[in-house]
């Protein structure tokens, strides 16, 4: 019976089939999508290296943009180094300036209050020698008024002369001790 299949003729087919089956099946999708699996294939592959090239490239470029922001912010962290430097020095100038500039105040002021202090004590001596001639004078003169008085008391006691006389005398006198004070 050629013509019709019976049940082991169809088992039989089946086992066969079924090794053959995923050959002829392979075969045939060979021959169906063969041409367009090997384009996308080879697509695929081109994509893969198109991405694999943008990776790179976006690799490079963020590689060089980091190198670039840490060359930045190396110059920056450089400059902002130089400034404080400047600017501490300068600070160090201007304290080492002012403290010279306090030192020489010191200087003088201490040479000022020396030659101050020599000044009063020389004004304080010559004022002491001053009262003291002035007193010494004061006393000679004293010492002579009253030596003057004395004699002209007695020389009033013995001529006897009136008490009008002695009074102009006495005023006499008294006007040239105020005149010779002065």
């Amino acid at each position: 019976m050629p013509g019709k299949m019976t049940n082991t003729d169809d088992a039989k087919n089946k086992v066969d089939s079924s090794t053959s089956v995923p050959s002829e099946l392979e075969t045939l999708r060979h021959i169906v999508f063969g041409e367009a699996q090997a384009d996308i294939d080879e697509r695929i592959a081109q994509l893969e290296t198109s991405m694999q090239n943008s990776f790179e490239r976006a690799e490079s470029a963020v590689n060089q943009h980091v190198q670039d922001l840490t060359n930045a912010m190396q110059k920056g962290i450089e400059m902002l180094t130089e400034k404080v430097n400047s600017v501490d020095q300068h600070h160090e100038d201007k304290t080492s300036e002012l403290q010279s500039y306090a030192d020489k105040l010191s200087s003088e002021l201490e040479m000022s209050d020396a030659a101050g202090k020599q000044d009063s004590d020389e004004l304080h001596n010559r004022v002491d020698k001053e009262v003291a001639q002035l007193t010494e004078k004061y006393d000679a003169r004293f010492a002579e008024a009253l030596e003057r008085l004395d004699q002209v008391t007695k020389e009033l006691s013995s001529t006897k002369t009136d008490r009008k006389t002695l009074a102009k005398l006495l005023a006499t006198m008294a006007v040239n001790l105020e005149t010779d004070e002065d």
